[in-house]
This record gives C-alpha cells, structure tokens and sequence, in this order.
C-alpha cells in the first residue's frame, strides 16, 4: 500500500518537525469501504513502528480523514468530500 508506506510517513514527518501548517487536514480518497477512524485504525501501527511516538502519531492522525468511492470519477463521493472538507474550513 503505497500510501501507508510512503504517503503518509512523509506527511508524518513533515508534521513531526513542525513543517505543515497548523490548519492543515489530510484526506485520503479510494474505493475501500473506511471510515475516518478505520484509516487512523489502519495506519497507526504502522506509523508508531515508524515515529516511535504515540502522541505525535495521534495529533498527526487527528487531522486524516477518508471518503470512498465507487471509482475515482466518482462525482458524488467526490462532492461529499469537500462538501465534510468545507465544513472543516
């Protein structure tokens, strides 16, 4: 998995060194069935072996959230992305 092994590491990291604006929300977009809490459950454990740190991992996953979608030309999970995306600003 590209992103859990790479993607979000580097995001990680760049959070880690204090790197990314404090405003900053990460969305992931695929068509796995997840929720934002089954992606953070997914990736933690993978990006504690990486960090080392817990806490930094936590306050790093707080801000990744996760839209599926049929495809991606998927439209209408797209339009639900940023319609939660916007609810965010």
């Amino acid at each position: 998995d590209l992103a859990k092994k790479k993607t979000y590491p580097s995001l990680l990291k760049l959070y880690e060194d204090n790197l990314l604006p404090s405003d900053t929300i990460i969305w992931g977009y695929a068509r796995s069935k997840k929720t934002h809490e089954s992606l953070r459950a997914h990736l933690k454990p993978y990006l504690v072996k990486v960090c080392g740190s817990e806490l930094v991992v936590d306050g790093f996953l707080s801000r990744c959230y996760y839209q599926s979608g049929s495809s991606y030309g998927d439209i209408e999970a797209y339009g639900a992305m940023m319609k939660e995306a916007e609810a965010m600003e």
